[in-house]
């Protein structure tokens, strides 16, 4: 962790102090990987619309999407060094700078997207954390996106404890919380880059995967795993953030402008999400998928040995102690 944050700083050392100005037709350069036709490349593409309106021409937006300036690491330094303004690096990103961001992909911490919305709101939790990315990467976050709700695909298996899991190769994205999360469903991690993981579903190099339904079903998963298991396991989010030189070269009515215009696309392109995870359902088990939904027993205990497996790696370590249940708690209460 040191040596990545003495990394961050010689970036930022190298790059140059933009001084504050209040210019006309400022544009932002915002680079992201999903696609226009995915809900959140929808909700990006009404923030570029919403942007001139609301500043009346003042500011625009341009978009870089599919991950044409790269992947959300690549995309991270480049916010960094100012070559783009704005982006969506992931939270186990930014933990690079405040360890305690990766709380957000944390496994059954949280029952709604709303839980995430008010720990990014709340002084004590992420008004602390984006002050210290300010400080230490010069990167404010300005909104916050839905990535859905991930679930596990398996082929010839319906697993319904932790125990059920045992042996089973499962793909896992190559970060410690994404391993802690696997590991505490009961399955074997085995990190897969996620462009060959359709291959490695059809030559068995894993079991099964894990993803909200939508990235299920744009990537045709049904076509080589016969399973859908409901566990709900990670609600899945990601912040918005912009670079500070570029954000101060806003007037505040601008800022307040673009916040606004943020806040309402990022809202929008969450109902796209949700209405299209509701569908999806019925639609995977058109082309052939067996939905197993989990008594709440059984889910139970999938929370349990989760809420163990994340503490236990991250507790005392990467987290100061006890944060994982503050924020538990916190999530849980109204």
């Amino acid at each position: 962790m040191f040596l990545k944050k003495i990394a961050i700083s010689a970036v930022l050392a190298m790059s140059v102090a933009v001084p504050q100005a209040f210019a006309q037709d400022i544009t932002l350069k915002l680079g992201y990987v999903d696609k226009p036709n995915e809900p959140r490349g929808m909700g990006f593409a009404r923030f570029a619309e919403l942007v001139p309106d609301y500043t009346d021409g003042r500011v625009a937006i341009e978009l870089f999407d599919s991950g044409h300036l790269g992947n959300d690491r690549e995309m991270f330094n480049q916010l960094l060094t100012g070559a783009i303004d704005l982006g969506k690096p992931s939270y186990p990103i930014l933990s690079d700078v405040v360890p305690e961001m990766s709380v957000f992909l944390a496994g059954y911490f949280f029952d709604s997207y709303d839980d995430h919305l008010r720990l990014v709101a709340a002084p004590e939790f992420g008004g602390e954390w984006n002050a210290r990315l300010l400080d230490e990467a010069q990167l404010r976050i300005i909104g916050n996106s839905y990535q859905g709700v991930r679930n596990v695909t398996l082929n010839g298996i319906q697993p319904r404890s932790p125990a059920d899991m045992a042996g089973i190769k499962l793909r896992a994205v190559p970060n410690p919380m994404a391993l802690a999360v696997v590991s505490g469903l009961g399955a074997n991690p085995t990190p897969v880059p996620f462009p060959e993981l359709f291959q490695a579903l059809s030559q068995n190099v894993v079991d099964g995967q894990e993803n909200p339904l939508p990235t299920i079903w744009a990537n045709k998963f049904y076509e080589v795993q016969d399973t859908l298991v409901r566990t709900d396991h990670q609600i899945a989010s990601a912040p918005v953030v912009v670079n500070e030189a570029s954000w101060q070269k806003l007037s505040a009515e601008d800022q307040e402008a673009v916040t606004r215009a943020l806040t309402e696309a990022m809202d929008y392109a969450q109902e796209l999400g949700m209405e299209m995870e509701a569908g999806l359902i019925e639609q995977l088990q058109e082309q052939g998928m067996t939905i197993v939904e989990l008594t709440d027993e059984e889910k139970a205990a999938f929370i349990a040995s989760v809420q163990a497996s994340v503490i236990e790696t991250f507790d005392g370590e990467a987290w100061p102690a006890g944060f994982a249940q503050s924020v538990i708690d916190f999530a849980a209460a109204e």
